[in-house]
């Protein structure tokens, strides 16, 4: 009697094990897939706009006719420069534009430098040290040398992708420290307009290279910068303390635009992520190489590549999903990308089914319903075998 009991009790623990099991694997088998609010590739933003190939060549006039009348680089708070007098060793050093603008040589009242030429400024010392009877008329003869041009910060708007204050020119410490050896002269140049739009992230593919803003004391200069994509002449003035840099958008979207050049980002960084299952923490799932640097113009095939998933097995890696977050440049709204493995390799010229990749977008791969049905009996087979064992 205590036998047969102990045998339906038994049974029956066993009978409610497998109840849930059935229950579980009817929800397991019954779960829909997350629904994305997919963009259709008819309605993507780089699809609708119009986007030619290549930009129209400016007309050989329209070239030179908006360049700024005056070109030449000119000293701001930081740039170094070395003063020799001749006839007297007392000015003779190498000074530093004070962050008033203005230069301090000793026993001479301050010069104004900033916004000053190299020679304005080698003039302007000269007739101090004569009006301040430091040295006599006819015998002041002043050089002045560059040693080295400083950071200098310039604002930058409208169809860039970082907008804000851009700092061009800067230099690491030790690379400063080095230059100090040096006999003189500074050749760089990460001074002049399109290392502003570089440094603020490039200018958009929605970019009007025609018609660049350059605002300085309070006048606008419209600038034809479409040469610096292929390699023709544009106008790239140097930069001076206080300017400000306005592209506007032309609303549409330029697949010109997509790739290296002097006024777009060399690169991007996109996020990407593959992981078959949830990682329990950061240091299992190798958190830090999810944040990758791909060459700016690459499209979402090649993003889905570089997270590694496209490829392998053909029954398992077959039919898989990718999919793209990112962001509208010219209306700041989110776009949401859902796209079949094989329909982007089917359709890899089609900027609505394989749209490019913008900065900091997010792409991630999602597995194959193979492989899904696998994991799906592997969860049925680990909680099946100690019911078995009982």
């Amino acid at each position: 009697m205590t036998s047969s009991l102990a045998r339906l009790t038994s049974w029956t623990q066993v009978s409610r094990r497998l109840s849930g099991i059935a229950m579980l694997a009817g929800l397991i088998s019954g779960c829909t897939p997350l629904m994305l609010d997919d963009t259709p590739a008819k309605e993507h933003w780089q699809q609708v706009t119009y986007w030619p190939l290549e930009l129209p060549t400016p007309q050989a006039d329209d070239r030179f006719s908006h360049r700024p009348a005056s070109d030449d680089q000119r000293l701001a708070a930081g740039d170094r420069v070395n003063v020799r007098v001749a006839g007297s060793e007392l000015f003779d050093g190498s000074y530093e534009v004070d962050h008033d603008g203005r230069l301090r040589l000793p026993w001479l009242s301050p010069v104004d430098a900033s916004n000053q030429t190299i020679d304005a400024l080698a003039r302007e010392i000269n007739e101090r040290l004569i009006q301040e009877e430091l040295i006599r008329p006819g015998l002041a003869h002043v050089s002045v040398r560059l040693e080295e041009w400083a950071p200098l910060a310039v604002a930058v708007s409208g169809a860039v992708f970082f907008p804000g204050e851009a700092v061009v020119n800067a230099r690491e410490p030790e690379e400063r420290m080095v230059r100090r050896d040096f006999a003189g002269g500074d050749a760089s140049q990460q001074r002049r307009l399109s290392a502003a739009l570089t440094t603020a992230g490039g200018v958009r593919p929605d970019a009007d290279l025609s018609h660049v803003e350059l605002i300085r004391d309070n006048q606008t200069q419209i600038l034809d910068m479409r040469g610096l994509i292929d390699g023709e002449y544009a106008a790239n003035p140097w930069l001076r303390e206080g300017d400000r840099i306005h592209v506007p958008s032309s609303g549409a979207f330029q697949a010109a635009l997509m790739r290296p050049s002097p006024i777009t980002a060399p690169g991007i960084v996109i996020y990407a992520s593959n992981l078959t299952t949830p990682a329990n923490n950061n240091n299992v799932s190798n958190y830090t190489v999810l944040r990758s640097q791909v060459p700016y113009g690459v499209r979402m095939l090649q993003g889905v590549i570089n997270a590694n998933c496209v490829g392998g097995i053909q029954a398992t890696s077959g039919s898989r999903r990718a999919v793209l977050v990112s962001t509208n440049p010219m209306t700041h709204q989110p776009v949401v990308v859902d796209r079949g493995i094989d329909d982007l390799l089917a359709n890899p010229a089609d900027v609505g089914v394989n749209p490019y990749l913008m900065p900091e977008d997010v792409v991630g791969c999602y597995d194959s319903g193979v492989t899904n049905i696998r994991d799906i009996a592997r969860t049925l087979t680990d909680l099946l075998t100690p019911a078995t064992l009982l």
